[in-house]
């Protein structure tokens, strides 16, 4: 009889398992999905004939506003300015689009509007909103901008548009997620990555003088009299004589503070916020400032006003200025050259803010704009607050707030606290 091979199905057994940990030793293989940005260029001849005040577009991404006379400006991130009719609140009309890539800082004095284009000043006639004209230029007033990964024009070009095209690469298990390893091309960048936008991206009317307009709490650039003040990179002020408005003149640049984000004048004075505390020049000498107190705090992104008394400053955390503190700081500013902390105010995610006598209006994410009263800054009182979308920066006074926020421009009559009415919405959708 012819005997069985018991050994059969153990090494049939044996030999599955073999493969089954030679495919478990397998490396798992990782992708990750990235967004390649491809420069749009124009000459930059192309690009200032464009600027000539074109009809109303829509509105896709609002960043800063700025307010003079019956008209708001609100700048597109990168893409330009647009002009709004605001002389009845409850129905503002938009009138124009001033094409200016890479623009994202606005100041207006008389008919001159002053508007960043990437790391160019340009001045700009608007006498004629449909017949706008640049009567000047300055150029790398802004040395701090760059675009991502570091993409620059060449001297003759401007960057005017980015194309997006996703594409999938491998990514080595031992590497960390956010380093894109065998990445295809030099402009490929994280998908959470906005193309185009900076990396390091209420003024008092009587600061600024009688024919300068009004800039938010996040202005980089802001007039005080016949000179305008300007981050032109993360550590220094640009100084600019405006007496003639149509043809500024670079007086100096000068060293200010480390990470310096947001400017706002006061008086004869700059207060200057960084991602690292807040500092105080005096601008007795306007062409000479000269630094007098500061204020440190935790990393975060930090704008800041002032009443004249005391300095209220805004951190946020969760960008990339670092840190984790989302809170409200009331600074002591009394004794200039040594400011003190009076009271900090823990927040939901604050940004900008504005002062309209004992009212303090602070825009916190999902939380609204909140109202407080200011009388005992070491006992804040919140009165009310304002139903906006994320709002992001807010100008306010004479019982009138302006608020841009995600979706829009908020208009409020708050003249009556109990009754806070809203006056308009304007959609950016529209």
């Amino acid at each position: 009889m012819r005997s069985k091979n018991i050994f059969s199905p153990l090494l049939m057994l044996m030999a599955g398992c073999f493969v089954f940990f030679l495919c478990g030793c397998k490396k798992e293989q990782r992708t990750k999905t990235y967004t390649i940005y491809t420069p749009v260029y124009k000459t930059r001849a192309e690009v200032l004939a464009d600027v000539n005040g074109n009809g109303p577009t829509p509105i896709q991404k609002a960043g800063k506003i700025y307010v003079k006379d019956n008209y708001i400006y609100l700048n597109e991130i990168d893409k330009g300015i647009h002009v709004i009719d605001n002389t009845d609140p409850s129905h503002p009309t938009q009138v124009a689009f001033l094409d200016i890539p890479g623009n994202q800082d606005i100041a207006v004095k008389g008919n001159i509007l002053y508007a960043d284009m990437y790391a160019d000043l340009l001045a700009l006639d608007i006498s004629d909103l449909s017949h706008v004209t640049v009567t000047d230029t300055l150029h790398n007033l802004f040395t701090g901008r760059m675009y991502v990964n570091n993409t620059f024009a060449a001297s003759d070009l401007v960057i005017v548009d980015w194309i997006a095209k996703d594409t999938t690469v491998v990514i080595d298990p031992n590497t960390p997620w956010t380093q894109c390893v065998s990445c295809p091309c030099p402009n490929c960048s994280l998908d959470n990555l906005t193309p185009g936008i900076a990396f390091f991206n209420a003024s008092a009317a009587s600061s600024q003088g009688k024919s300068n307009g009004v800039a938010g709490s996040m202005a980089r650039m802001v007039l005080m009299g016949d000179h305008l003040y300007a981050l032109a990179e993360s550590h220094t002020l640009g100084i600019i004589d405006v007496s003639v408005a149509a043809k500024p003149v670079i007086k100096s640049t000068t060293w200010a503070g480390l990470d310096l984000e947001t400017i706002y004048p006061f008086e004869d004075k700059l207060f200057l916020g960084s991602s690292m505390g807040m500092f105080i020049f005096d601008l007795s000498n306007p062409e000479q400032p000269v630094k007098q107190g500061e204020f440190s705090h935790g990393r975060a992104c930090d704008p800041v006003v002032t009443d004249g008394k005391y300095a209220y400053v805004t951190l946020h955390a969760g960008t990339y200025c670092g840190g984790d503190a989302n809170e409200l700081n009331i600074v002591d500013i009394k004794d200039l050259m040594n400011p003190s902390l009076v009271k900090s105010y823990a927040l939901t995610k604050p940004t900008g803010l504005c002062k309209d006598g004992d009212l303090l209006f602070v825009c916190d994410d999902a939380s609204g704009v909140r109202v407080y009263d200011a009388t005992d800054v070491s006992n804040l009182k919140q009165l009310q607050h304002l139903d906006s979308d994320t709002p992001y920066d807010i100008i306010a006074g004479n019982n009138h707030a302006l608020v841009v926020g995600k979706d829009g421009v908020y208009q409020y009559d708050y003249s009556d606290l109990n009754n806070i009415r809203q006056l308009s919405f304007f959609s950016l959708k529209n």
